[in-house]
Order: structure tokens, then C-alpha cells, then sequence
């Protein structure tokens, strides 16, 4: 009886001292959970807020109609030409203003497609991961001097801007100094690098957001010589998975659409905008450029450039190479 009695005593005390290992082990697992959701909310805040980027979007929200951002595209054309026609006094010129700008609005309503399983030559541009076929996906394409413009659009929505400067406005391999220059405007942003889209390959980007968009900063420039902003609604961004249920691969190829629209448009090198200094609003001041009347290259032989004519209030001219971002 004895021995039963210190036996029972002994097993008492060997529990009392193994109960605090005994919870130690769910309190320990717990704690580390929490630390890692609170880790993960801490990574997504490391995306900074920026308030220009709604000021950057010259007057375009999400959800806008194809019919509304092309009607909005070819007023821009008309009030870019307005001025010019206004002020010459040759009727030959001022037909020829007016046959380019009707050429510049058929353009951007000719550029509209929809990606519905039929390969449109995109596929194996350097959108490719930008759109899905089968998911009521559709853009429209519009390019100025310097960058070629493209809205996406799903379910009819306007979901995605994607703006791509040509090659020659920043110099290859030298994302540092256009990453100087959008953070100069935007604020710090968040370093990253990673597939943007599934098969999309390895990127380099920089990124901000505000509450209805995401904007990111992409270098294109190893292989395709762009370097890229790319606006996007996040509520869409959030609900792609569900947007793109229907998502199937088409035989892709080239066409000489997507040729026009990708090749760069011709122009005096010594006469490209300063477009860091048009990045950051840091700078405006003139350059020695070509009419649009005269195509940016002059008039006759023993002539000078015509001077490009003066905006009136309210119209701004089509030379900045980041126009649509409010500088």
C-alpha cells in the first residue's frame, strides 16, 4: 500500500512537472502562424501609394465603354489637328492636315480587336500574357510619337492600359535610369522581378498602387527593346481567375497590322523629347522639332522647319512622348 502511495505520488509530480512542455508545443505553433499572416499583410503593404497615378490617367477610368475610350482617342486627334489647320492659309496644307487625321482616327478605329480563338498576330508580340482568347477579352490600339498605346477591355470594361515607349526613347539596358525616372514622378516603389503571367518569362518591374489601380513600371528590353507602364484595375486583377475560365491557346502568327502599329514612326533623332525631364514635369522646355503638319521633318530645301504652332488654352500638343499622363 505503501509503495502504491508513492508511486501515484511520483507519477503526480512527473506530470506536474512535464504540463508546461505539455502546452508549450500549441502555444509555440500558434504564435508562429500569426507571425507569418502578419509577415505576409506587412509584404502586401510594401507596395506604396501613390497619388499620382489617377492624376496620370488623363481623364480614362475603369469600366469605360470600346465605344467611349475610341470616341475620347479621336477627339484628342481632332483637337491635336484643330490648331495646326486653324493657322495655315495654304488650302493644299490644310487638306493634308486634314487627310492625316482622318487617317489617324480610321487607324485607331480599325486597331480595335477581339480575342475570341482566331490568332490576331498579337499572340507572339510582346503582349502576349496580356489577354486570354475565349473570355470576351478586346483592345483597342492607338500610337504618338514615341509609345504605342493599348486598352484592354473585358466584358466590355476597360480594365488595363499598357503603355510601351519605343526603343530608341530610352536607352537598351538602362532600366535604371528610367526606374529613377517614373519614381521621381510616382514616388518610391516596390523593387520586383518575377512571371507577371503564366509562360510570360522572367520580368524586372517596379510598382505602385492607389485604391482603384495598380500601376507598374516593366522592363520589355531584353528582348523586345521596350520599356513599359502598365495601368490595371485592381478589383479586375483580383477576379481574373475567375474572368478567364474559358482561356484556350490559338496557332499564333504575324500580320502586317501589328507591323504598322509596332514599327517606330520615323523622326529626326535630334529632335527627341527629353523624356525623363517630361516623366517627371521636372522640365518644358522647347525643342527645335518639325511641325506635325510637316511630319516632324521640315519644310523644302533651303527652308527651315516650320515652327510648330502654338495650342490655344485647353488643346495640348501631340509631342510629348508620355501623353495621357497629365504632364
Amino acid at each position: 500500500m505503501k509503495r502504491r502511495t508513492i508511486g501515484l505520488n511520483l507519477l503526480c509530480s512527473l506530470f506536474l512537472a512535464m504540463g508546461p512542455a505539455l502546452h508549450a508545443a500549441p502555444a509555440y505553433a500558434s504564435p508562429s502562424k500569426k507571425a507569418a499572416k502578419k509577415k505576409s499583410k506587412k509584404g502586401e503593404d510594401k507596395v506604396p501609394t501613390s497619388a499620382e497615378i489617377a492624376k496620370s490617367m488623363e481623364g480614362f477610368s475603369w469600366g469605360m465603354s470600346k465605344d467611349d475610350v475610341q470616341k475620347k482617342l479621336i477627339d484628342g486627334v481632332k483637337e491635336k489637328y484643330r490648331p495646326q489647320v486653324a493657322k495655315t492659309k495654304d488650302a493644299v496644307e490644310e487638306d493634308r492636315l486634314r487627310n492625316a487625321a482622318s487617317e489617324e482616327m480610321k487607324r485607331i478605329r480599325d486597331s480595335y480587336v477581339e480575342f475570341k480563338g482566331t490568332s490576331t498576330g498579337w499572340d507572339v508580340s510582346f503582349l502576349k500574357g496580356e489577354f486570354t482568347h475565349g473570355n470576351n477579352e478586346s483592345m483597342i490600339v492607338q500610337r504618338d510619337k514615341n509609345s504605342q498605346n493599348f486598352y484592354f477591355f473585358i466584358n466590355g470594361k476597360l480594365w488595363k492600359w499598357y503603355k510601351a515607349f519605343d526603343a530608341e526613347v530610352f536607352k537598351a539596358g538602362d532600366f535604371a535610369g528610367f526606374a529613377d525616372a517614373v519614381q521621381r514622378r510616382f514616388g518610391p516603389a516596390k523593387d520586383a522581378s518575377g512571371e507577371l503571367a503564366p509562360g510570360a518569362g522572367n520580368r524586372h518591374w517596379l510598382e505602385w498602387q492607389d485604391e482603384s489601380t495598380r500601376l507598374r513600371a516593366v522592363d520589355q528590353s531584353d528582348f523586345y527593346g521596350f520599356y513599359c507602364l502598365v495601368f490595371e484595375e485592381r478589383a479586375t486583377v483580383n477576379n481574373l481567375a475567375k474572368l478567364r475560365s474559358n482561356t484556350r491557346q490559338v496557332a499564333s502568327k504575324q500580320n502586317s497590322v501589328i507591323d504598322a502599329v509596332t514599327t517606330p514612326v520615323e523622326r529626326d533623332p535630334d529632335a527627341q523629347p527629353d523624356v525623363v525631364d517630361r516623366i517627371t514635369g521636372k522640365s518644358r522646355g522647347s525643342r527645335d522639332t518639325g511641325s506635325v503638319a510637316s511630319g516632324g521633318k521640315g519644310g523644302k530645301k533651303g527652308k527651315e522647319p516650320a515652327a510648330e504652332p502654338a495650342a490655344p488654352t485647353g488643346v495640348k500638343t501631340d509631342d510629348d512622348p508620355l501623353r495621357g499622363l497629365g504632364l
